[in-house]
């Protein structure tokens, strides 16, 4: 024969064992909650997240700090109270001042053996000082005032050789040689 129709619905059986655990959901929504202290963790995460940026950035800059503080010790001399310092690039006198004037120094003046030597060894290489007689032909002042009280002329220098030459370097030897202005040397700044 054929089947008959369902019949009434019988009691509720037992409950069954726990099934298989399901597979991990998406990250919901972050919600409004707020701590004790009617904080929002929103703001505790962006507070996280600006500190962290603040720290990357502090430790950058003390890396920076640390690289131009390498870069300093390798490029300067102290001579006694004085301290020399040089970038090495090259420039007529008039434009060497600038970027010692920068620095709230001026250009290298030595006042004695010991400060000649020190300069001599910061530039590497002829460098400006800070001596003229742009103010009167054969008198070489120091640019702040003042006559000379220290002096490394190389033979028969100065000459003016040319009718031009007002300003004065140091040699890569230490002695001194008077030049024209407008030629290009090392600056060497002094604090």
């Amino acid at each position: 024969g054929l089947q008959g129709p369902p019949g009434k619905l019988g009691p509720p059986g037992s409950r069954g064992a726990p099934g298989p655990q399901g597979v991990k959901g998406l990250k919901g929504d972050l919600g409004g909650s707020s701590d004790h202290k009617g904080v929002h963790q929103e703001s505790i995460k962006d507070a996280r997240q600006k500190n962290m940026t603040e720290m990357e950035d502090m430790e950058l800059k003390n890396a920076l700090l640390r690289a131009c503080n390498n870069v300093l010790e390798a490029a300067k001399k102290r001579s006694g109270k004085k301290l020399h310092v040089t970038n090495g690039e090259k420039m007529p006198f008039p434009k060497a001042k600038a970027p010692c004037a920068e620095l709230q120094a001026t250009v290298a003046t030595p006042k004695n053996t010991e400060e000649n030597k020190a300069i001599m060894d910061v530039a590497n290489d002829h460098a400006f000082l800070s001596i003229t007689d742009e103010a009167t032909e054969g008198q070489f002042v120091y640019v702040t005032g003042g006559r000379l009280t220290y002096s490394n002329w190389k033979k028969d220098e100065p000459n003016d050789f040319g009718s031009g030459e007002d300003c004065v370097i140091l040699l890569k030897d230490g002695i001194w040689n008077d030049v024209s202005c407008s030629a290009s040397f090392v600056a060497v700044c002094e604090f």
